[in-house]
């Protein structure tokens, strides 16, 4: 027995308004722009005038605004391109690698058009005269994978060496805080531990990094002893909530080995 389906394409198409007369006829309603990660998404907006007409793009540029909706930080920026100038027909394709490190969920945009002289105008989005939409990433709609970070530039401080810092990935949702780590050292001898940061930009202080406790590791650190001169690879599980996720080693005394890198998947 057989089954068909019936799929749709649909046109993502958005209105928005550029101001051009005191008394304006705004958009309706505004419609979030939805995109999918895990592939190309292609974004067509119609700009009309106050008048509800088609606003003339010719000589002019148009561009698009995605921000974090809490700290309002700019995640990406586009040039639209005009398809008719003469109509305001406008697009962009939002590409897979550019949502690659955006966490699914809602977003703001904005967007304005410039003329030849540089003077720019904000566009609307509704009929209530707001500047600012909203953008929702839907993560659910392709298989996606997270790549491996890579801990493996030391800098040494106080005895101690401590390595990049990695992203603890807790921009990607509230509950990723499961994080998978292994460690490769070749006949090495000495004291390892994982430190963590909750800064939004990694602190260069010291200070402001703690150890996270980690089973197998011990409560603070753990002691590696060679127990051959073949590369060794160790991994250990954990859960935390951080912004930012480094390792740091201490070789003993005698240490005739090397502490390699670290990976992390989180």
């Amino acid at each position: 027995m057989s089954s068909s389906y019936t799929v749709y394409i649909f046109d993502k198409t958005y209105t928005l308004a550029v101001p051009t007369s005191l008394n304006s006829n705004m958009p309706m309603y505004d419609k979030t722009i939805l995109l999918y990660s895990g592939t190309d998404n292609k974004i067509n907006f119609n700009l009309v005038d106050s008048d509800n007409k088609p606003y003339d793009l010719t000589s002019q540029q148009a561009f698009f605004n995605m921000t974090d909706i809490e700290t309002n930080e700019t995640v990406l920026a586009k040039q639209l391109t005009i398809s008719d100038a003469t109509r305001g027909k406008c697009n962009t394709t939002v590409l897979v690698n550019e949502l690659y490190n955006l966490a699914p969920g809602l977003y703001h945009f904005s967007a304005y058009v410039q003329d030849s002289s540089g003077a720019k105008k904000l566009v609307y989005t509704d009929r209530a005269g707001d500047a600012v939409g909203v953008v929702e990433i839907k993560g659910d709609s392709f298989p996606t994978s997270r790549s491996t970070k890579v801990a493996s530039s030391f800098t040494l401080k106080n005895t101690w060496y401590y390595s990049n810092n990695l992203s603890g990935a807790s921009e990607q949702n509230l509950t990723s805080r499961a994080h998978t780590i292994a460690i490769y050292t070749t006949n090495f001898n000495g004291n390892v531990a994982i430190e963590g940061n909750l800064d939004d930009t990694a602190s260069t202080d010291d200070d402001d990094w703690f150890v996270i406790p980690i089973q197998g590791m011990g409560a603070t650190q753990t002691q590696f002893t060679p127990a051959s001169a073949d590369p060794k690879i160790e991994p250990y599980q954990f859960n935390t909530a951080v912004r930012w996720i480094r390792v740091k080693y201490k070789p003993a005394t005698g240490n005739a080995g090397t502490f390699d890198q670290m990976l992390l998947r989180n």
